[in-house]
């Protein structure tokens, strides 16, 4: 096996890095994201079709019929539940991916079983760290924006430490802090290169269904119309998700490379592993 190229990086050679991984593995990461977010494609499909049926107009009255006030609890409890899922499954994806590329930027052997193997007994850690740095960064824009802003740039790289350094939601968080003071810029960049794929992709979606859903007047969209709309959803977000995970990835090797010379301590793992037991010893022990 060669040995991984570990140098700092600029924030062009990130993205560069980036795009070339996502599209020499594109099946791959997309396989990883896609098996999430199938689960919530097929919620939010039966969910469609259950509102629909005969049984459920029986049981709530219908979209028709129903009191105002059920309609209004049983639509709300569907939507906290469909974000509940997007964020446990999402998350899910998320680190996945992450372990993905970090074997990858190893040098290490890959595959869709080998990653989501990866996050078992990480589960509760990376959405305990997704969901705290939520709220600082919600927080943060609740305070003239800005503050929100550069909460997100610092904190961008703790679901990648939470994942690969065994930490604490928290810990993670500081590590991120560490890690990326004075490339908040470049971390700012990132984020916005993947809220601008993100939202424009699912701007370019929702547009042709909004047109349908209001002409020539206001009406319910059919159920096919509906699947497909979710089904185009579920497109969007396998095909866009992964970048930001691999770019944040990267970025948080290349941090580590430039502020504590990763690129020699691995460098220095790697003999020491060669000497005591061999290359294959090392994968064995590695659990690749």
């Amino acid at each position: 096996m060669t040995n991984p190229d570990l140098r700092p990086m600029t924030l062009g050679e990130v993205l560069d890095r980036t795009f070339r991984l996502y599209k020499s593995h594109f099946l791959l990461f997309t396989g990883i994201m896609a098996l999430p977010f199938l689960l919530l494609f097929v919620f939010n499909v039966f969910f469609e079709w259950f509102t629909r049926s005969e049984s459920a107009i029986g049981r709530v009255g219908g979209p028709a019929h129903a009191d105002p006030a059920t309609a209004i609890l049983v639509g709300a409890g569907a939507k906290i539940l469909v974000l509940f899922l997007a964020f446990i499954l999402s998350g899910i994806g998320q680190a996945a991916t992450i372990f993905t590329v970090s074997d990858l930027y190893l040098n290490r052997p890959v595959s869709v079983r080998g990653a989501f193997a990866h996050v078992r007994g990480h589960i509760a850690s990376a959405l305990g760290t997704i969901f705290l740095t939520g709220l600082m960064v919600g927080a943060g824009m609740l305070l003239l924006f800005i503050p929100g802003i550069i909460l997100a740039c610092r904190t961008g790289v703790a679901v990648p430490a939470a994942m690969l350094e065994d930490d604490s939601p928290g810990s993670a968080i500081s590590r991120s802090m560490d890690l990326t003071r004075g490339f908040s810029m470049q971390m700012f960049l990132i984020f916005l290169l993947t809220w601008v794929l993100a939202f424009g992709a699912a701007f370019l979606i929702a547009i042709p269904f909004g047109i349908l859903a209001v002409t020539p007047r206001p009406h319910v969209l059919p159920l096919g119309v509906v699947v497909l709309q979710h089904a185009l959803n579920f497109l969007e977000q396998v095909l866009i998700a992964p970048i930001g995970a691999i770019a944040f990835s990267l970025m948080y090797y290349n941090l580590r490379v430039r502020k504590e010379a990763f690129d020699l301590e691995h460098l220095m793992g790697t003999w020491g592993q060669g000497a005591s037991s061999g290359g294959a010893a090392a994968g064995t022990v590695l659990g690749i």
